[in-house]
């Protein structure tokens, strides 16, 4: 999968591989996992859309163990949406605690990149690639 693809693109194919690989990271892991955001690919909502910014973005997933709670949101490539560096310290607000913190992981087939918000805020200001996707949505590249 390209993360220069259109969101159409990304949706025709059967499976999301960046959340397959994060999948089979928890499974190898031995952790517990369950969805918590929107699965487009298995369980589309009609008029996603239309539903508020917050709703649309929530973690993808909540990861557990004896000793931590962690969501995470999964990213199956280094591109970031600008609307959502410009919505991140309001997203870490929404979604993190003292106790549960919510961490990016870039799941690619070369392997696995973990980043918290500021760390992926500091990516976003540095990144030196940046482009514009049909639906007009400007991302940049991060180098992490």
């Amino acid at each position: 999968m390209k993360g220069s693809n259109t969101y159409a693109e990304r949706n025709s194919i059967p499976n999301n591989q960046g959340e397959d690989i994060f999948l089979e990271w928890c499974h190898e892991k031995g952790l517990n996992v369950r969805r918590l955001g929107f699965d487009e690919k298995n369980a589309p909502v009609e008029r996603f859309f239309d539903l508020p910014y917050f709703i649309r973005n929530l973690p993808d997933f909540l990861v557990s163990s004896s000793e931590k709670t962690t969501l995470v949101n999964v990213k199956g490539s280094l591109n970031l949406k600008e609307q959502e560096y410009q919505k991140l310290d309001q997203i870490r607000e929404l979604f993190e605690s003292e106790t549960c913190k919510l961490y990016y992981a870039f799941c690619l087939p070369s392997g696995t990149i973990w980043a918290n918000t500021e760390k992926v805020k500091t990516a976003y200001r540095d990144a030196k690639t940046e482009g514009v996707w049909p639906d007009g949505k400007v991302y940049r590249r991060l180098d992490l």
